[in-house]
C-alpha cells in the first residue's frame, strides 16, 4: 500500500512528504550524485551514514517504506563508486536495515543486484567490489535463509575476488563467505558448500595476510556453527587438522582464531546428529561418531609438541578445549554433569607426560577450570569435587596429575564456599594421603588444599593442627633411629605435614573466628625443637631442619607481631649457628652440600620473614637498630658463604646455590631502605654483576614483564587479552626446578613454577643491582654506567646481545625507580644523566631490539627525565623534537616518538607546557605514515601527551579529534590495535573536554560515531574501550547521556564473557549510582547485578559486584524497601534467576518479584514457616531489563544466597532514619496525607521481614543461620517500641513472639556454632527484657530453661579450632543475659504492686541459679578490672574468662565487657547476701530484707571486698580531673547497647557515679552489717566518697539515709 501510495503520488505530480529520515536521503542522494564528477568526501559521508543510522532508529515503519527504493539505490551507488572501509560498513549495514525495517520483498532484488554487479565487473575498484561484497555479506547476514538459491553464485564470487592482490578484498570476500554460510543456515545446496570450503582450503587458510588467515579461520568456524553442511568426516577431518597447524602461526589473532574453529568442530563432529548431510537433511544417529577426533586432534599434537612453536602450539589447544567444552554444553545441550567424562582425557595428558613439565601442567590447570568448573553449576561442581577427589586413590596417577587435580580441588572448594559431606568421606585416603607423597610438588599442592578446605570450614583446623603436631612428634622419635627403607617415605611425610601446618598457620589470622592461642606457640616450641635437637641420622636431621625453618617462616609471615614480641630475641638466635662464624669451617663438617644449601634457603627464606614483620617497619627508630644489627650479620654470613661456595666451583651445587643466593637477594631487597646494609654494597655489586660481567653464562630476565608501565600494554608484546588468567598462560614460560608455592602466601600464583631458579636469580641480581646503584656516590655511578656501556658494545657481536639488552634495561630502570623513590637524583651531576641517555639510545638505535626492549629503552628516558631537574627534562624533550623533524630509521623514529609520550607522563607540567603543541603537531604528523609500527607507537605517544597535559589540551582537542577520523576513514585492513589506540585518544579527548562536550553538538555525535565505528568488530580490545567511552561519560560528561542510556547499553556488558569489560561495565554503573541515585534507583538493575554475581568467576569483579549491590541497596532502599524485601527473599530462597527463559515471565517480558506463585511455595504449610507469605501485590516499578545472555536454568549458588542474607540484614539500616519506616501510625498518616513521594514504609512489610528472617535462621544451611538470628535482633533494636494500634497497650512484635522463641530454641543449643549460640543468647536477652512476651508464662519459663541449660557447661565449654576470645565472648554473653534477665524483673519487683505474674514466677528460679551465677559474674568483673588495670598478663590465679594473659584475646574481651560491667555489676549486688546469712529465717525477715522476698547471690568476705571496692573506684573515676588514663574503664552508656527497656534501676540517662549507687544501696543493706561486712570506718569512708563524687538525686538520698 505505501509503495503504491508512493507511485501514486509521484503519478499525481505530488512531492513525497519530507522527513528528518527523507532529508537525509535526500542529502545521500545529492552526494552521490556529484561523485561522477568528483569522489565523496569520506568525512561528509561518515558523518551523513552516522546520522541516517540514528534516524533509521527512531524512524516508523511508514517512513522508511516511502523512502526505501530511493535509499537502497543511493547506498548501492556509494558503494561501487568505491568508499573507504568505515563509510562501507555503514552503507551496508544501514542497507540491512532499511529492508529489514522496511519492505522485506526487496532483498532478492538487491541480493540479485549486488551479485550480478560482482559477477559481471570486470577487475573494479578494490574498494567498490569490498564495499559491495561487504553489502552482500550483510544482507546475507540477516536474511541469508531466503536466498539460499544465490549461495554457488556468492562462492564464486569469493573466489574470483580471492584473486585480488589488495588484503582488505580478499578479506571482505572471506567475510561475506562467512556471513553467507552463517545466514544460510546450511540450507543451499551441497555444490554450494563444498565449493566454499574448496575456497577456504585452497586459499584462505595459507594466505599471506594474517587478517585473510583469521577470516578463513572463522568461515570453518561458521561451517562448524551449521552442522557442515555437505562435509564428510574426511573433510571435517582435513580441516582441523588445518586448524592445528594453523595454532602454529606468528601472530596470535590467527592462532585465536584456529583455537576456535578447531573447538567449533571437533564439537560437531562429537555430535553427529547435528551434521547435516550434503541433501541438506540431518544424519541419522547412527552415522559414525568421530570418536578418535579429540585423541588425535587435541590430545596427541599437545604430546607432540616440540621445537620453538611448542608454547605456541600448547596454548592453542588449550583453547580448542575450552571451546570444544563449552560448544557441546551450550549449543549442543550436553549436560554439565556430563563434562567430567572428557576431564579424564584432559588428565590423561599429563599421565602421557613422562618428566614433570610446568607448561603442560599449567595449560592443563587452564582447561579444568576454565573448561570444566567455571561452566558447572553448584550441585556439579560438587560432584566434580568427590569425582576428582576419588580420582587421587589410583595408584597410577603420575605427580603432575596429581597436583593438577589437587589444585582445581582447592578452586572447587572456594568456589562452593562449602565442603560437602561425600567429599570429607574421601579426604583422609586423598588428600591427606598425598602429603606423604615422594614429589614435593604434590605435598605442597596438598597443603594448600588443606588450608582451602580450613577456609571454608574453619572447624576443622584444630583437629588438622593437632594431627599435624603429634604426626611430626612422632616422625621425629622414628626418624631418629630409622634408616631402613622407609625413611624416605617418612622423610616426605615430616616434609608434607609440616608444610601442611604451615599452611593452616598463614590461614589462621585470617579465619573469622580466628585461631586458638595454644597454636603460635606450640608451633614454635615445635620449630625450636627441630631446630636445636640432634637426630642421631644426618639425612633425618637435614629433613627436620628444613621442617623447622617452614614452620618457623610461616609463624613470622602470618602471625601477628604481638604474638611473638616476648620471644623476638630468641627467635633471633636461631640465625646464629648456620650463619655467623667462619664460613669454611662451617662448611667443611657439611657432607651433602646440596642438602645443606636447600636448607638454608629456608632458614633465609624465614630471615626474610622476620625482617618483614619486625624490622622494615621500624628500620628508622632505635628498637629497629637492635634487631637490624644482628639481621645484617645473618645476612652477611649468608654472603660469606655464597662467596666461598662460588669460588669452588662444583657443578653439582649450581643449582641449590641458585637457590641459595636468590633467597638471599630477596631477603636483602625486603629491606626497605638499602642504605642500611651500605658495607655490604661493594660485595652485592660484585655478586649482582654477573649478568655482565659473564653475559654469556647467564638467563635473560623476565622482569620486564613487571617492570613495564602497565598502561603501554597494547604496543605488545604482553597484550592484555580476554582476562588476566588467559593472558597470564600466555606468559607463563615454567621452570621444572622452579620455585614451589609458598604456602604462607596471601596470593598463590596460579600456576606452579612459573620460573626456573636461574631466571629468578637474574631478575634478583638486576633488581639488586638497580637500588644499590641508586644509593652509590657519584663516582662509583660513572664506574658503573662506564662498565655498563663498555659491555654492551663490546658484546654487539655475540649471539647472547640481546639477553644482555634485556638484561641493561632491568637494571637501569630498576635503579631509575630506586633514584626517584630516595629523592636524592637532583643533586646529581649531568653527565651521570648524559650517560644514561646515551645508553638508553643506543639500545633504540638497534634495530634487531625486541618490542619490550624498545618500550623498556622508551620508558626508561622518562623516568630520566623525572629524575632529572626541569632545565635537563626541557632540553632532552627539545632534543628528541628535533630527531623527529627528519627521520631516518622509522623503527628508531617510532621509539623516539613514545619515548616523548612518556616524557610527558612522568615529567609532564609546567617544564613541559611550552612543548605541548610542537609534540602534538609532531606525534600527529608522524600518525598519518604509512608504516604501521611508527603509525601505531606515534598515536600512543600522542595518547600519553594527552592525558599528560590535561585543561592544556583543550586548544588541541579539535585537531586531535579529526586526526583520528582520518586515520580511521583511510585505513583499510581493519587493524584492531589501530582501531584500540583510536578508541583510547576518544577517551581522553571526552576526559579533557567533560562538561564542555554538549549532547546535540557535532563534536560528541563524532566520538559517538568513531567509537561505534571501531566497536563494530567486535574484538575484545575494541569492545572494551566502547564500555570505557561510557564510563568516561558518566565521570566527566554526564550531561552528555541519560542514566537509562547508559543503563540499557551496560547491563548486557555485565553477562560478557570477558572479565574486563565486566569490570568496567560494573564499575560504571556503580559511577552511575553515586553520581545520580535518583535516576539509578527506578532503573531496577538488582537482579541482573545479582545474576551476575552468581556466575562471577574473578574474585575481584564479585567483590565490586558486592559493594555495587550494597551501595544500591543503601539508595533505593528509603524509598523501595519493599522492592528489595522482595528481590532479596527470592534470592535467599534459592528462586531461581534464570533471566533467558521463556518460562515464568510476566506479560511485561520479565521475572516479576512481586508474583507469588513460586514464592509461596516457601511460605506453604510447614510447620517451621509460621509466618504466611505476602499477598501478591501490583508492582508500580518499572521493569528490570531484560538479558539477552545465555545463562544456565540453575538455583543460585550458596556463596549468592549468603550474600542475599547479608543484603536482608542491612535493609533495617539502610531505609534511614525517617521515623515512619519504623512506626505503623506514622506510617498510615504519611500514607493518608500523601506528603511523601514514597508511600512505601518498611513497617508495613515487617511480617515480611520477620518471616524471611525467621526462615535464614532456621534454614538448612548452617553458614546462614547466625545472619537470621542477628537480624532478628536488629528487627527487636529497630521494632521494640513500635506499638499496635489495633491492640493499645501492646506492641507490633508481640504477633511473632512464637518465631522468636523457636529461633532462639534453635540457636541456643549444644550442636549450635559458637556465632549461632552468641547470637541466639542475644535474640534471647532482648526478648526477655522487652514486651514481646506479652505475659506469656510458659514462653518466658521456657526461654529462661534455654539460657540456663548452658550454666552448667560454661567452665567446659571450649572451641579447639577457634580463638580463646570466642569462648570468652559466649560466656559473657549468656552472663550478660542472665544479669539483663535479673534487672529487668527487678525493676516490676520493686514496684511491689501490679507485678506481672510471669516475672514474678521468676523470683525462685533466679534464686535457684543465683549461687553458680554470683561466682561466674565476680569472676567476669575481676577479670575486667585485671584487663582495665593492665595486670591481665601478671594473673597468679585462674581467670573465669580463660586466654586473658594474652594481648590479643584480652583486648577482644575488653571491647564486649565495656558494654557490660555495669549491668554485671548490679545484678551481682541486688539481693546478695553474706555467705553466712542463715536462709531459715522467717518469711517476714526476707520480705522486709529482700526486694524479692529471698536472698540471691552469696558473697564471701573477699568477694564483698571486691565489689565494695570497684563500686568506690566507679566513684573517684567518675571525676573528671581525676580520671586515670592508664584506667581503661568505659564509665558512659551507649544507647545502642541497652537490653529491652532497662539499663540501670530507675535512671533514664545514668551519669557515671549514678551507675554504683544501686549497688552501694545493695552492699549496704542491714545483712551486711551483722555479718560484720561493713563497719563504721567504712561508712565514713564511703560518705567521704560520695561527698567528693559530687552525685545528686533521689538514689543518693536513699543511699545517704540508709547508711546513716
Amino acid at each position: 500500500m505505501a509503495k503504491r501510495g508512493v507511485a501514486g503520488a509521484a503519478a499525481a505530480g505530488e512531492p513525497i512528504p519530507l522527513s528528518r529520515f527523507g532529508a537525509l536521503v535526500a542529502q545521500l542522494e545529492s552526494v552521490v550524485a556529484s561523485a561522477r564528477q568528483k569522489p565523496p568526501d569520506a568525512l561528509l559521508c561518515f558523518d551523513l551514514l552516522s546520522e541516517l543510522s540514528s534516524a533509521l532508529d527512531e524512524a516508523p515503519k511508514e517512513t522508511i517504506q516511502l523512502w526505501q527504493r530511493k535509499c537502497e539505490d543511493a547506498l548501492q551507488s556509494l558503494l561501487v563508486f568505491g568508499a573507504c572501509r568505515p563509510v562501507r560498513r555503514l552503507a551496508s549495514s544501514a542497507m540491512g536495515r532499511i529492508i529489514q525495517k522496511g519492505d522485506a520483498i526487496s532483498v532478492y532484488a538487491r541480493a540479485s543486484t549486488l551479485q550480478g554487479w560482482l559477477v559481471d565487473g570486470k577487475r573494479a575498484d578494490p574498494m567498490a567490489c569490498a564495499g559491495a561484497a561487504q553489502c552482500l555479506g550483510e544482507i546475507y547476514r540477516l536474511f541469508g535463509r531466503k536466498i539460499t538459491a544465490g549461495l554457488i553464485e556468492t562462492s564464486n564470487i569469493v573466489a574470483k575476488l580471492m584473486k585480488y592482490h589488495e588484503d582488505f578484498v580478499r578479506q571482505d570476500a572471506l567475510l561475506l563467505l562467512e556471513n553467507a554460510l552463517e545466514g544460510s543456515g546450511g540450507g543451499g545446496s551441497g555444490a554450494a558448500y563444498l565449493e566454499a570450503f574448496r575456497i577456504i582450503m585452497r586459499g584462505g587458510i595459507s594466505d599471506k595476510a594474517y587478517i585473510v588467515r583469521v577470516a578463513a579461520a572463522r568461515c570453518l568456524k561458521a561451517f562448524a556453527n551449521i552442522g557442515g553442511p555437505g562435509l564428510g568426516m574426511a573433510e571435517l577431518d582435513t580441516s582441523m587438522s588445518c586448524c592445528v597447524k594453523g595454532l602454529e602461526d606468528n601472530v596470535s589473532a590467527v592462532r585465536d582464531s584456529f583455537a576456535e574453529a578447531l573447538g567449533a568442530i571437533l564439537a560437531l563432529a562429537v555430535n553427529p546428529d547435528a551434521q547435516v548431510t550434503k541433501g541438506g537433511k540431518k544424519q541419522n544417529v547412527s552415522a559414525k561418531k568421530f570418536d578418535d577426533g579429540l585423541q588425535k586432534h587435541l590430545i596427541l599434537p599437545f604430546l607432540k609438541a616440540n621445537g620453538a612453536n611448542a608454547k605456541k602450539l600448547r596454548i592453542g589447544l588449550s583453547l580448542s578445549w575450552v571451546f570444544f567444552l563449552q560448544m557441546i554444553h551450550m549449543k549442543y545441550g550436553t549436560l554439565d554433569s556430563e563434562l567430567q567424562n572428557y576431564a579424564v582425557q584432559v588428565m590423561d595428558i599429563l599421565q602421557g607426560n613422562g618428566s614433570p613439565d610446568p607448561h603442560a601442567l599449567a595449560c592443563v590447570l587452564y582447561i579444568l577450570r576454565v573448561g570444566f568448573a567455571d561452566q558447572m553449576t553448584e550441585p556439579t561442581q560438587r560432584e566434580f569435587l568427590v569425582f576428582l577427589g576419588r580420582k587421587l586413590e589410583s595408584s597410577n596417577y603420575t605427580a603432575p596429575t596429581r597436583v593438577a587435580t589437587l589444585r582445581i580441588l582447592s578452586y572447587l572448594l572456594r568456589s562452593l564456599g562449602q565442603v560437602p559431606s561425600e567429599f570429607k568421606d574421601v579426604l583422609d585416603n586423598t588428600v591427606v594421603a598425598a602429603l606423604s607423597h615422594s614429589s614435593a610438588n604434590v605435598r605442597v599442592e596438598a597443603a594448600l588444599t588443606l588450608r582451602a578446605l580450613a577456609e571454608v570450614d574453619p572447624t576443622c583446623v584444630g583437629g588438622l593442627v593437632s594431627y599435624g603436631i603429634t604426626t611430626l612428634h612422632a616422625l621425629r622419635e622414628t626418624l631418629s633411629f630409622d634408616k631402613g627403607k622407609n625413611l624416605n617415605h617418612e622423610l616426605d611425610s615430616l616434609h608434607g605435614q609440616a608444610t601442611v601446618l604451615a599452611s593452616l598457620v598463614a590461614i589462621s589470622p585470617k579465619l573469622l573466628l580466628g585461631y586458638p592461642a595454644r597454636l603460635p606457640k606450640s608451633v614454635l616450641e615445635l620449630s625450636k625443637k627441630m631446630l636445636n635437637g640432634f637426630s642421631r641420622n644426618p639425612v633425618a636431621a637435614t629433613a627436620e631442619r628444613e621442617a623447622g625453618w617452614l614452620l618457623l617462616a610461616s609463624l613470622l609471615a602470618s602471625m601477628p607481631k604481638e604474638e611473638l614480641e616476648d620471644q623476638v630475641f630468641d627467635v633471633l638466635l636461631l640465625w646464629a649457628s648456620p650463619f655467623t662464624g667462619n664460613p669454611e669451617s662451617y662448611l667443611s663438617q657439611i657432607q651433602d652440600w646440596t642438602s645443606e644449601l636447600r636448607v638454608l634457603s629456608v632458614a633465609i627464606e624465614a630471615l626474610t620473614a622476620f625482617i618483614r614483620s619486625f624490622v622494615s617497619p621500624i628500620i628508622t627508630t632505635a628498637n629497629g637498630g637492635i634487631l637490624l644489627n644482628p639481621v645484617l650479620a645473618y645476612l652477611g654470613g649468608a654472603l660469606s658463604l655464597i662467596s666461598s661456595l662460588s669460588t669452588k666451583q662444583l657443578p653439582h651445587l649450581k643449582s641449590a646455590l641458585n637457590l641459595f643466593t636468590t633467597r638471599t637477594l630477596m631477603a636483602y631487597q625486603s629491606l626497605s631502605n638499602p642504605m642500611v646494609y651500605k658495607s655490604e654494597h661493594e660485595q652485592l655489586l660484585q655478586l649482582c654483576s654477573s649478568p655482565f660481567s659473564d653475559p654469556s653464562g647467564s638467563e635473560e630476565s623476565s622482569c620486564l614483564k613487571f617492570v613495564l608501565d602497565k598502561r603501554d600494554a597494547s604496543l605488545g608484546p604482553w597484550i592484555p587479552g580476554r582476562d588476566s588468567f588467559e593472558d597470564e598462560l600466555r606468559a607463563f614460560d615454567g621452570g621444572v626446578d622452579g620455585f614451589l608455592p609458598c604456602v604462607w602466601d596471601d596470593e598463590i600464583s596460579n600456576f606452579p613454577q612459573p620460573e626456573s631458579v636461574s631466571k629468578m636469580l637474574v631478575n634478583q641480581m638486576l633488581l639488586c643491582y638497580g637500588s644499590i646503584f641508586a644509593c652509590q656516590d657519584n663516582t662509583v655511578k660513572i664506574r658503573l654506567l662506564n662498565n655498563l656501556d663498555q659491555c654492551l658494545k663490546a658484546g654487539r657481536k655475540y649471539s647472547w646481545y640481546m639477553l644482555l639488552v634485556s638484561n641493561a634495561c632491568v637494571a637501569l630502570l630498576s635503579g631509575l625507580k630506586e633514584l626517584l623513590t630516595l629523592r636524592g637524583a637532583q643533586s646529581l651531576p649531568t653527565d651521570i644523566f648524559s650517560m644514561v641517555q646515551s645508553i638508553f639510545k643506543g639500545i633504540l638505535l638497534l634495530s634487531e631490539i625486541s618490542v619490550a626492549q624498545r618500550r623498556a629503552a622508551c620508558e626508561g628516558l622518562g623516568l630520566l627525565a623525572r629524575t632529572g631537574n626541569d632545565i635537563f627534562t626541557a632540553r632532552m624533550a627539545r632534543s628528541l623534537l628535533g630527531e623527529l623533524i627528519t627521520p631516518v630509521d622509522l623503527s628508531y623514529t617510532a621509539s623516539v616518538a613514545l619515548s616523548l609520550g612518556c616524557i610527558h607522563r612522568t615529567a609532564g607540567g609546567m617544564a613541559l607546557s611550552t612543548l605541548v603543541t610542537p609534540t602534538v603537531s609532531s606525534l600527529s604528523h608522524l600518525s598519518k605514515s604509512s608504516n604501521c609500527n611508527l603509525q601505531l607507537w606515534s598515536l600512543h605517544a600522542l595518547l600519553l601527551t594527552i592525558e599528560a597535559a590535561g585543561l592544556s589540551y583543550v586548544s588541541q582537542v579539535q585537531g586531535t579529534l579529526f586526526l583520528a577520523m582520518e586515520i580511521l576513514l583511510l585505513e583499510e585492513n581493519g587493524y584492531v590495535d589501530f582501531r584500540q589506540e583510536i578508541g583510547h585518544l576518544i577517551n581522553a579527548v571526552v576526559a579533557v573536554l567533560g562538561p564542555e562536550l554538549a549532547p546535540g553538538s557535532i563534536f560528541f555525535s563524532r566520538c559517538k560515531s568513531v567509537i561505534a565505528e571501531i566497536s563494530s568488530s567486535n574484538e575484545t580490545a575494541t569492545l572494551l574501550e566502547s564500555v570505557r567511552f561510557a564510563q568516561q561519560l558518566v565521570l566527566f560528561a554526564p550531561q552528555a547521556v541519560p542514566v537509562h542510556s547508559h543503563v540499557q547499553s551496560l547491563v548486557p556488558t555485565l553477562y560478557s564473557r570477558q572479565p574486563s569489560h565486566r569490570y568496567l561495565a560494573v564499575s560504571t554503573l556503580r559511577h552511575l549510582i553515586d553520581r545520580d541515585p535518583a535516576a539509578m534507583i527506578n532503573e531496577n538493575i538488582e537482579e541482573n547485578l545479582f545474576s551476575m554475581l552468581d556466575g562471577e568467576t574473578d574474585s575481584e569483579i564479585a567483590t565490586l559486584v558486592r559493594a555495587t549491590i550494597i551501595r544500591l541497596l543503601y539508595t533505593s532502599c528509603p524509598l523501595h524497601p519493599s522492592r528489595w524485601l522482595a528481590i532479596l527473599r527470592n534470592m535467599v530462597l534459592a528462586a531461581s534467576v534464570t533471566r533467558n527463559t521463556s518460562e515464568g515471565l510476566s506479560s511485561s517480558g520479565h521475572d516479576s518479584v512481586y508474583s507469588t506463585d513460586e514464592n509461596d511455595a516457601h511460605y506453604g504449610a510447614d510447620e517451621d514457616n509460621m509466618i504466611s507469605g505476602p499477598k501478591q501485590e501490583q508492582a508500580h516499578s518499572s521493569a528490570p531489563i531484560v538479558s539477552q545472555f545465555s545463562r544456565r536454568n540453575k538455583h543460585l549458588r550458596y556463596r549468592t544466597r549468603v550474600f542475599a542474607a547479608e543484603c536482608v540484614s542491612h535493609v533495617p539500616i539502610a531505609v534511614g532514619t525517617e521515623p515512619a519506616h519504623f512506626d505503623l501510625l506514622l506510617a498510615r498518616s504519611a500514607i493518608a496525607k500523601g506528603t511523601y513521594f514514597s508511600n512505601d514504609w518498611l513497617v508495613l512489610k515487617l511480617q515480611d521481614l520477620v518471616s524471611l528472617s525467621y526462615q535464614i535462621s532456621t534454614g538448612q544451611f548452617e553458614g546462614m543461620q547466625p545472619i537470621g538470628v542477628q537480624l532478628l535482633c536488629l528487627i527487636m533494636d529497630k521494632f521494640g517500641m513500635a506499638v499496635d494500634p489495633e491492640f493499645p497497650g501492646h506492641i507490633l512484635l508481640e504477633q511473632f513472639q512464637a518465631q522468636f522463641v523457636s529461633a532462639i530454641k534453635m540457636a541456643i543449643s549444644t550442636a549450635s556454632g559458637p556465632l549461632l549460640l552468641e547470637a541466639g543468647l542475644e535474640l534471647a536477652t532482648k526478648v526477655m527484657t522487652s514486651s514481646v512476651i506479652g505475659g506469656d508464662r510458659v514462653a518466658l519459663n521456657r526461654l529462661f530453661l534455654l539460657i540456663s541449660r548452658p550454666l552448667s557447661d560454661i567452665e567446659d565449654l571450649f572451641y579447639p579450632s577457634f580463638a580463646d576470645w570466642v569462648v570468652c565472648k559466649i560466656k559473657v554473653r549468656l552472663l550478660t543475659a542472665h544479669a539483663a534477665v535479673k534487672c529487668y524483673t527487678y525493676q516490676f519487683l520493686r514496684a511491689k504492686e501490679n507485678v506481672p505474674d510471669e516475672h514474678q514466677q521468676l523470683a525462685p528460679l533466679l534464686q535457684n541459679s543465683s549461687s553458680l551465677l554470683g561466682k561466674y559474674w565476680v569472676g567476669a568483673l575481676k577479670d575486667y578490672m585485671s584487663i582495665s588495670f593492665g595486670l591481665h598478663s601478671k594473673i597468679n590465679h585462674k581467670p573465669f574468662l580463660d586466654g586473658i594473659e594474652s594481648l590479643l584475646v584480652s583486648s577482644k574481651v575488653h571491647k564486649y565487657l565495656d558494654e557490660v560491667w555495669a549491668l554485671i555489676l548490679q545484678a551481682t549486688a541486688v539481693d546478695a547476701a553474706p555467705l553466712e546469712f542463715d536462709a531459715n529465717d522467717s518469711e517476714d525477715v526476707h520480705e522486709h530484707t529482700f526486694i524479692a522476698g529471698r536472698s540471691m547471690v552469696k558473697l564471701e568476705t573477699s568477694d564483698f571486698q571486691f565489689l565494695w571496692g570497684l563500686s568506690v573506684l566507679v566513684l573517684f573515676h567518675a571525676r573528671q580531673s581525676t580520671v586515670n588514663t592508664s584506667v581503661k574503664m568505659k564509665l558512659d552508656c551507649s544507647k545502642e547497647k541497652k537490653f529491652g527497656d532497662i539499663v540501670f534501676h530507675g535512671l533514664d540517662n545514668p551519669r557515671p557515679c549514678d551507675k554504683v549507687l544501686p549497688v552501694l544501696l545493695s552492699l549496704t543493706t542491714e545483712v551486711f552489717f551483722s555479718k560484720d561486712f561493713l563497719s563504721v570506718d567504712t561508712c565514713q569512708e564511703l560518705l567521704q566518697a560520695l561527698t567528693y563524687a559530687d552525685c545528686s538525686g533521689a538514689s543518693i538520698v536513699s543511699l545517704f539515709l540508709q547508711v546513716m
